[in-house]
């Protein structure tokens, strides 16, 4: 059942569409009030465009619910600061047949936003 480094790296270039492996990656469960899995990727370097659309970019944090592709790029997940932050996040909490103004009005959304942001941070942490 573990996943090897390998294998993570090869995940984040799949997902990501870049040559190097990631400077570093979380995957963890969250659970409690509400439950989600999520792998976090932090890339090696900054994108190219990072600052250049900083207002219009949108995070890149694919969003599955139940396993099924929600939104490709979904920016209530994580702040505009973090929009260099690539991965997944998949919960079984949110329903599936709503649109997307419905899912960024959703309690559910800021709970996971706000885990995430803390999960980001804290690797971040752990880099310095």
């Amino acid at each position: 059942e573990d996943v090897t480094e390998e294998e993570y790296n090869e995940f984040y270039k799949s997902i990501s569409k870049d040559y190097l492996d990631p400077l570093a990656y979380t995957h963890f469960n969250a659970e409690g009030e509400i439950e989600f899995k999520s792998i976090l990727f932090l890339p090696k370097k900054a994108p190219f465009d990072m600052m250049d659309n900083y207002w219009t970019k949108k995070s890149e944090v694919k969003l599955f619910v139940r396993r099924v592709l929600v939104a490709e790029k979904f920016d209530e997940l994580l702040p505009r600061y973090l929009n260099f932050v690539r991965g997944v996040v998949d919960s079984d909490d949110l329903p599936l047949n709503v649109s997307r103004e419905q899912l960024q009005q959703n309690k559910i959304m800021k709970v996971i936003s706000k885990k995430l942001v803390r999960k980001v941070l804290e690797l971040m942490k752990k880099l310095a």
